[in-house]
């Protein structure tokens, strides 16, 4: 009597298994692609605005409007900078929780193989060797426990980066706009 499943078991995990890794190559690939987009459009808006900015600065006479202008000129570009990089951000970390979705499914037909393998050998353990099933018994739960754990704790960490994202993007839009306000009442 084996302890090792029929090859078509391990057929069928394998096929998943590339069909996975290639949905996820995909996905990996579409992100790419949308970062590479997005930069490209970023690159050539911010090139258009400087060259429009420039023209508009030397058809200005007076030195002190030229000043002003100049000054005027470079509040934007803070929040579109901003713009830009919680783009840039939404786009990775759509990647990065397509990423951990994969792995976690993965790894939890992972887990449930190696459990099974180590059950299976465990009823076809030779007589004396119930310390060693025992031991290993205890391992495999134990590292399966703190994978589960560490991916938890990464998950957290993950959200907590992303609601400090969203919470510093509020800010900084409510900055801006309260700078702008400020201006408008100092000007009537």
């Amino acid at each position: 009597m084996t302890s090792f499943p029929d090859i078509e078991y391990y057929s069928t995990f394998c096929k998943k298994f590339t069909k996975n890794l290639s949905d996820f190559s995909e996905i990996a690939f579409e992100k790419f692609v949308q970062a590479n987009d997005y930069n490209i459009k970023y690159t050539k808006s911010t090139l258009d605005n400087t060259n429009n900015t420039l023209a508009a600065m030397l058809e200005i006479k007076d030195p002190q409007k030229v000043v002003k202008f100049s000054q005027n000129s470079i509040k934007p570009v803070s929040a579109k900078l901003t713009d830009y990089f919680k783009e840039i951000y939404k786009i990775n970390s759509d990647f990065l929780k397509s990423g951990s979705q994969y792995v976690e499914s993965e790894s939890e037909e992972m887990n449930k193989i190696i459990s099974d393998q180590v059950e299976e050998m465990s009823k076809n353990a030779p007589a004396g060797t119930e310390g060693v099933v025992a031991i290993t018994k205890s391992s495999v739960a134990t590292s399966i426990s703190i994978y589960d754990s560490i991916t938890k704790a990464a998950k957290q960490v993950f959200e907590i980066v992303d609601n400090n994202i969203d919470a510093a993007s509020k800010v900084s839009e409510s900055v801006a706009s309260g700078s702008n306000k400020t201006k408008s009442k100092k000007a009537a």
